[in-house]
């Protein structure tokens, strides 16, 4: 390719940082066309995708957001307030609390789900099996390197029991 389309073309990360924000924009907006008007994109991005099935705690969450404990706290208090978190005992260390799914976060969760399998199902009319595949080979492929238990990210780019692998907004 000669240097001067080179100049033109997005980079890599570039399109995917724009993908992402699609998605991201798309998925909120389902989520309030689906009756959840009261979540916002932060929701989504620092929160839900950050949380594990199980309960995690406010400031792994923070860390995992990049975000201080105290921007995490409000944040989680708001989801609380709106029914879609709680904040129960940690089972493992009984001084400590974790965020867990309440009924209205799970019941968006499950919209969030069938909005990604319907995207993906779009993506499949749109490129053809074959080539999805290999977009998400690459891409797991790429991710490979940010495989690691601290911030649950698996191979595939989704959570590893996590929000978005199941029954949890991936954001």
């Amino acid at each position: 390719m000669p240097a001067d389309e080179t100049s033109s073309a997005p980079f890599l990360p570039q399109l995917i940082a724009q993908s992402f924000a699609l998605l991201m924009d798309d998925l909120v907006q389902h989520l309030v066309d689906s009756g959840y008007d009261d979540l916002r994109p932060t929701h989504c991005l620092n929160v839900f995708r950050f949380m594990d099935c199980g309960g995690t705690r406010p400031t792994t969450l923070a860390r995992r957001a990049g975000m201080t404990p105290q921007a995490m706290g409000e944040l989680v208090g708001y989801l609380e307030r709106h029914d879609y978190v709680r904040r129960v005992p940690d089972a493992t260390d009984g001084r400590g609390r974790v965020v867990v799914y309440a009924d209205r976060g799970t019941q968006a969760a499950e919209v969030a789900t069938k909005y990604f399998a319907d995207l993906e199902s779009r993506w499949v009319d749109a490129l053809g099996n074959d080539r999805l595949a290999d977009v998400k080979s690459a891409l797991a492929q790429i991710a490979g390197g940010a495989c690691d238990a601290d911030n649950g990210v698996d191979g595939a780019g989704g959570a590893r029991g996590r929000a978005g692998t199941s029954k949890a907004p991936a954001s």
